[in-house]
């Protein structure tokens, strides 16, 4: 099935993933992911969908649905904010700021709600058309994540110049936290960053309470991960 196919037919939806605010023992929001049934790998849909020159389409279809979903399962203020995954050319492409407004004003959504969350996995070519695009979307009310931090293509520069809301520590930094002083260094670094230039740190990928133990100990507020809380329909995510 070629991917123009797929997004036309929609063969494709959306697990919710919470995040929780370990201070308060509250959820934050929810990270959409994409599931299908097609494909037991997710990766593998945006990877044809950049060969057959389709990823802007496959990838604006799968925000469109994901807002779809969030707001007809009841969302209201406990729901927080979505956080989407997105593509940096998605950002770019000229359509995206008109289509993501009329679909937001659809679904009666407000934009301070919604966190874009830029993908690591693709290269970012135009750092000062995306830089402008982000500032255009930032003034519409739009909150910005850097994810797969300390992976993919993120550096230093990126993180400074694109100034997000929220960084989102790679699942690699929490796995084992408990035994390595070294990680436990590294995301000290990264939190007295984020204190410093009013950004907020998110740890990915807490499997195991000695990881969350850590975690808190370190004094990292966000956290997402099996231990919190598993991919799922949104009206069954819930705390553990």
């Amino acid at each position: 099935m070629s991917i123009n196919s797929f997004v036309q037919t929609e063969q494709f939806f959306h697990f919710f993933q919470p995040i929780f605010d370990l201070e308060k023992s509250r959820k934050v929001g929810y990270e959409a992911l994409l599931r299908t049934k097609a494909y037991p790998n997710p990766e593998i849909i945006f990877q044809m969908a950049k060969k057959e020159n389709q990823l802007y389409e496959m990838d604006s279809r799968s925000i469109q649905k994901a807002i779809s979903s969030f707001r007809m399962a009841g969302s209201t203020s406990e729901y927080g904010r979505l956080f989407l995954n997105i593509f940096p050319s998605t950002i770019l492409n000229s359509s995206f700021p008109s289509f993501l407004d009329r679909i937001l004003a659809d679904s009666n959504l407000d934009h301070q709600r919604v966190v874009l969350e830029i993908s690591e996995s693709e290269i970012i070519e135009d750092v000062i058309s995306f830089k402008k695009r982000l500032s255009e979307l930032r003034r519409d009310g739009f909150l910005i994540a850097m994810d797969d931090i300390g992976t993919g293509y993120s550096s230093v520069e990126s993180i400074i110049e694109f100034e997000p809301d929220y960084l989102k520590l790679d699942r690699y930094f929490a796995q084992d936290l408990h035994k390595s002083q070294k990680k436990q260094e590294f995301i000290s670094v990264f939190k007295n960053f984020c204190e410093k230039t009013k950004s907020q740190l998110i740890l990915e990928g807490v499997e195991v309470e000695e990881e969350l133990q850590v975690a808190k100990a370190l004094g990292i507020s966000i956290a997402q991960g099996y231990f919190l809380g598993k991919p799922a329909v949104l009206k069954n995510c819930l705390l553990i």
